[in-house]
């Protein structure tokens, strides 16, 4: 049924993990200690996240305000959205950042028609930040990323995934072909699992991957 390409958002597509960067800049209280507990595998990634993300107190204009300036984008990605749309290969951000964010960024470069996003729903509180995570299709995924590479892969499609945190390890074991950004937690992880990968640095690499793939 042809490719599909699912790509990481904070850190992969963008050169600074902006949920991170909010956490650090709003955060009111230890968030790191979360992310130690996720790390070491003593809660999910879904669960992780919505807990820092209550430790934020801001609208989404002052997150948006702040990032303003210190988002660069990961080189060429213009060039892979336009091959993934020229060849009909549907291009999919999995994110467990900010829906808001993300999509600021793709309509300011005019991608929000060619690319989708699977995504937590989040929207500002006084209690804190509210995430919403998509359901999951197969109950026993490890969290959504993995389910949504399952989902593909059940539809028969071959799997291309783009990441490099530890959260996108369980979706890159489903896929059938890793690109991790060189050096990263991704990358660290593949290699230690013998997980197959290629390391890359900008996303031209991507489509030379993509393109020596057999039709």
């Amino acid at each position: 049924m042809g490719l599909v390409v699912l790509c990481d958002f904070d850190g992969t597509i963008t050169m600074v993990d902006t949920a991170e960067f909010v956490l650090g800049k709003f955060a009111v209280g230890d968030w790191r200690a979360l992310d130690r507990q996720f790390e070491h595998g003593e809660t999910t990634l879904e669960e992780c996240l919505k807990h820092q993300f209550k430790l934020v107190r801001v609208s989404e204009e002052q997150m948006l305000d702040a990032l303003e300036g210190v988002v660069s984008l990961r080189p060429h990605f213009d060039r892979l959205v336009q091959y993934c749309q020229d060849s009909s290969m549907p291009f999919i951000v999995v994110s467990a950042g900010l829906d808001f964010v993300i999509e600021h960024y793709l309509r300011a470069n005019e991608w929000n028609e060619s690319v989708q996003v699977c995504a937590a729903k989040a929207w500002a509180t006084a209690n804190g930040v509210e995430l919403e995570f998509p359901p999951l299709h197969d109950e026993t995924s490890v969290n959504f990323k993995q389910d949504l590479a399952r989902k593909h892969k059940r539809q028969g499609e071959t799997v291309i995934y783009i990441g490099d945190g530890s959260g996108d390890f369980d979706a890159a074991k489903e896929a059938d072909r890793v690109f991790a950004v060189q050096g990263s937690k991704l990358a660290q992880l593949c290699q230690m699992h013998r997980v197959s990968f290629k390391p890359i640095t900008d996303f031209q690499e991507v489509i030379n991957g993509i393109q020596d793939i057999p039709k």
